[in-house]
């Protein structure tokens, strides 16, 4: 019985009535399943378990080569009793023999028949069968019949008589269940399968073991693997399987197996009504054919449908295509008629080769719509496009497609969008689905088509009865659609930026707004105009354009006004928060960590670049990580830990042009420069700010590369190219007018000067700046100078400089800075403990704030309410206070903190 998979109970129940036979009196077990499902390998199994014991076991098959008593000359052949003159005799007389003969068995020991495939025996065994068990209820019997129901209707009436002469057990034997299956497979190849081929083999088969075993058989002669790469195989086989079984499965003579089969195969999933309606013939046939293909192991065991969907590949392969488009016709019509959903009639419409009554076309538009309700816009394409094919040009279904391809993904809807849309008519509309589709036109497969297409179409729209409000939407959608390309963002830069005064005060008009502003900043002309277009795009309305709001939220990070980009990105986080918009807030996170950065907040920034990459992992859509990996990587090398920072940085790749390629290629020039690799880091900068300028992009603050470049050439001794970037930064700060911007060209001016030209304009840098909210600049700026002193042989100015750096970059946390400020002092003949005096001039402002009220003995939380933050951000910050005090215990921050410290918290 350890051979016997998924029939061990089975088994057992039969072993069980043989061993109380004695007890029992005669009793019957009937074995009933389709063709393969395993009952002969069942009676086999419990034939050697019961003749194993004190029990005579006779067994037979319907498959005798005799007629007359074929099933009983097998049966006790055996016992060596002559039965050659059975044929010759009556019945009666015979059955009385032959009963005669049993009895004489059961003085010894209790008797067991077996007959498999009872339903072919020869009539009279059968009969013998009958007259046997109704006059042994007190004898030592047990009679095993094993046979497939709905071959033999008079055997099938035969053993339902039976059954009522005594005690009977009813075993009807199941497909094998998946661990089964599973355990037939191990054994076939000697190893444990991989879940989906095990899977694959049972859905195919059915889980009958007879269709299962020649499956696997073929597979091991085709050397297939039962791993991954063997599931395609499997299914290829399996289909072969099931269509060369077809013929014994779906022909049943006189009956109606194989069009019902059909109509099931059509339906998909059906009732009896509805497949005698498609058929037209009584539902009492269609009832008969379903029990036979559930016998077979066709249909599952109570839905009216296919066990595995090759099934009805393989019933619908043999019926001939006019036969098959009659059948879906009337399909169609029986469902139309039924009141169906549209999108159950439209399956069937779709798939006929004419649609030759008008209700067909309505159907397939309600259905589209219906399909778009349920957020399927590739069914509502289906349908829609065949509609189409029959009635080109149609207006009104033009315009719903085009309307359902704007829902698709880019790279697969857009090509198609084309087409559609050169079919249109309307101008007005024609353009309305041009801007919408030019919104999600982001994919780089398409911007460069997407581009053109809408350019040429602003340029006509121009001088065309298009709408004014709609003009400046297509300008915007132009640009989001043109800043993905580096040739159509310098022509966009150039020819299609958008003024604040042709922006409407509306929800589109913020639309557009953000999208604009984010042209113009990068354009670097006008800091006003860029300013006035992203206010537009965050005043308050009824609806938040996620995308626009956050670029808009930048452009004023960008432009001198950080704290009003700070309102609007924790607005933001929080709508994007509630409405589960995890892709938009993790990047409204990454921007908010770089504006902290920006800004010396490093604790924060951390925090933020964190959480905007922990949600961008949560996130159901993909989420591009360019930006929270840059911002987590500027963070990471103001903190010392250069290797990390690379290991986000490598996550991004080779950067493509668009909205963060700047910022990623001055940060990994910034990890090489740190690398020591001061060659690759100048070859980065300059090629970034060639791809820069090729494209009209020139502001001087988004991607400041010509800062460092000046830099790295003064290194380089090569201050002559030097200058002339100095200059072309200066020329570009002219026109971005703001603090910073000014900072920037002064401490690259200053940089590449010599002497005291170079003293008094990297002055005026740390004048500018410390009016700036950049405070990270500053330092930077307090540091250049101090080296310039340096190398003019002023180590006393040089020290005074560089020292208030070393201090100004403890407070802010930036190791970075600080070791390099440090080092220089060193060089300069100052003294200075590695990161400050004390362990606390290490801690930023926020940092010390916190370590003074845990010092005090508040707690995390006490601490987040006092300060107005979240919990998560008060162990940040707690962490890095026992990082730079080298410290474990909460109780140790009193004595480590200082007398000055412990005073304040008091």
């Amino acid at each position: 019985m350890t051979d016997l998979v998924g029939r061990r109970v089975e088994c057992e129940d039969l072993v069980r009535l043989a061993e109380t036979s004695r007890d029992e009196g005669a009793q019957m077990a009937l074995v009933r399943g389709p063709r393969g499902i395993g009952k002969s390998s069942l009676l086999a199994a419990a034939q050697r378990e019961i003749g194993s014991g004190d029990v005579t076991v006779l067994c037979a098959s319907g498959r005798a080569v005799v007629a007359e008593y074929g099933s009983v000359r097998e049966l006790f052949a055996p016992l060596g009793v002559d039965l050659e003159s059975v044929g010759q005799a009556d019945d009666y007389a015979v059955f009385r023999r032959l009963y005669r003969i049993a009895v004489d068995v059961m003085a010894d020991r209790p008797l067991v028949i077996v007959l498999d495939d009872a339903n072919a025996c020869d009539e009279r065994t059968l009969r013998w069968i009958d007259f046997l068990l109704r006059r042994s209820a007190e004898l030592p019997l047990v009679v095993v019949l094993a046979w497939q129901p709905g071959v033999v209707e008079r055997a099938d009436l035969l053993f339902a008589d039976m059954a009522d002469i005594g005690p009977v057990t009813t075993i009807d034997l199941a497909p094998l269940s998946a661990s089964d299956v599973v355990a037939v497979v191990e054994r076939a190849f000697g190893r444990m399968p991989d879940p989906l081929f095990a899977e694959t083999c049972g859905l195919l088969t059915g889980g009958n073991p007879l269709w299962l075993h020649d499956l696997l058989a073929s597979l091991r002669t085709c050397d297939v693997r039962p791993d991954e790469s063997g599931v395609q195989r499997a299914r290829e086989l399996g289909r072969q399987l099931v269509a060369g079984r077809s013929p014994d499965l779906f022909e049943e003579p006189g009956g109606h197996v194989r069009q019902v089969a059909c109509a099931i195969a059509v339906l998909g999933s059906a009732d009896v009504r509805t497949v005698g309606r498609v058929l037209e013939v009584p539902e009492p046939f269609v009832t008969s054919a379903v029990d036979v293909l559930r016998h077979k192991g066709v249909l599952a065991s109570r839905e009216l449908e296919f066990r595995h969907e090759d099934i009805a590949d393989v019933v619908l392969s043999a019926v001939p295509a006019r036969g098959l488009a009659e059948l879906r016709h009337r399909t169609a019509a029986v469902l139309n008629d039924e009141g169906r959903p549209a999108e159950e009639v439209a399956e069937q419409l779709v798939r006929l080769p004419e649609l030759p009554e008008p209700w067909m076309f309505c159907t397939l538009r309600e259905a589209a719509a219906a399909a778009v309700r349920r957020g399927a816009p590739g069914s509502a394409e289906r349908y829609l496009t065949r509609v189409l094919e029959h009635v080109p040009g149609h207006p009104a279904t033009l315009l719903e497609l085009a309307d359902v391809l704007v829902m698709m993904g880019p790279a697969v809807a857009l090509p198609r969008l084309t087409e559609v849309v050169d079919q249109m008519t309307d101008t007005g509309e024609k353009v309305r689905i041009l801007c919408r589709a030019g919104l999600m036109a982001v994919a780089a497969t398409w911007s460069e088509a997407a581009f053109e297409r809408l350019a040429v179409v602003l340029d006509k729209g121009e001088n065309s009865s298009i709408d004014s409000e709609l003009l400046p939407q297509l300008h915007a959608v132009l640009l989001a659609v043109g800043l993905r390309k580096q040739a159509s963002t310098a022509r966009l830069l150039t020819h299609y930026r958008l003024p604040s005064r042709r922006v409407f005060t509306t929800s589109s008009g913020r639309l557009i707004s953000g999208v604009a502003a984010q042209a113009e900043m990068l354009a670097g002309e006008s800091v006003r105009s860029a300013v006035d277009l992203a206010r537009l795009s965050l005043v308050p309305g009824p609806v938040v354009h996620a995308g626009p709001a956050l670029a808009a939220a930048a452009v004023l990070g960008l432009s001198g006004e950080p704290a009003e980009a700070l309102a609007a990105l924790d607005r933001l986080i929080t709508t994007t928060g509630a409405d589960g918009a995890l892709d938009v807030q993790s990047l409204a996170l990454a921007t908010r960590a770089g504006l902290l950065d920006h800004t010396g907040d490093l604790t924060e920034a951390h925090a933020d670049a964190r959480t905007a990459l922990e949600v961008a992992e949560r996130a159901m859509t993909p989420v591009e990580v360019e930006l929270p990996c840059t911002a987590m990587a500027s963070i990471l090398l103001k903190r010392g830990d250069v290797t990390e920072a690379e290991e986000h940085l490598d996550r991004v790749g080779e950067p493509r042009f668009g909205s963060t390629y700047g910022p990623v290629m001055v940060m990994k020039a910034a990890v090489r420069r740190a690398r020591g690799d001061l060659t690759g880091a100048l070859d980065l900068l300059l090629e970034c700010g060639r791809q820069l300028t090729t494209a009209g992009v020139h502001n001087p603050v988004w991607a400041p590369w010509w800062l460092d470049a000046v830099c790295l050439l003064v290194r380089q001794d090569r201050r002559g190219e030097a200058v002339e970037l100095a200059e072309y930064g200066a020329e570009r700060a002219r026109r971005w007018d703001t603090p910073e911007a000014r900072g920037l060209s002064l401490m690259a001016s200053g940089t590449a000067a010599t002497g005291e030209v170079a003293a008094e304009l990297l002055g005026a840098a740390v004048t500018v700046l410390s009016e700036s909210p950049a405070r990270p600049l500053h330092v930077r700026a307090v540091r250049l100078l101090g080296e310039s002193r340096l190398s003019d042989g002023d180590a006393k100015g040089a020290r005074e400089h560089l020292r208030t750096a070393v201090t100004l970059a403890i407070r802010l946390g930036d190791r970075a800075a600080a070791a390099e400020a440090r080092g220089l002092l060193v060089l300069a003949g100052g003294r200075m403990p590695r990161l400050g005096a004390r362990p606390a001039d290490a801690l930023s402002g926020r940092e010390r704030r916190v370590a003074e009220l845990a010092a005090a003995g508040a707690t995390n939380r006490e601490i987040a309410e006092e300060l107005f933050v979240t919990v998560r951000t008060v162990e940040s910050h707690l962490s890095n206070v026992y990082r730079k005090l080298g410290v474990e215990l909460r109780t140790d921050l009193p004595a480590t903190l200082g007398p000055g410290l412990r005073t304040a918290s008091a």
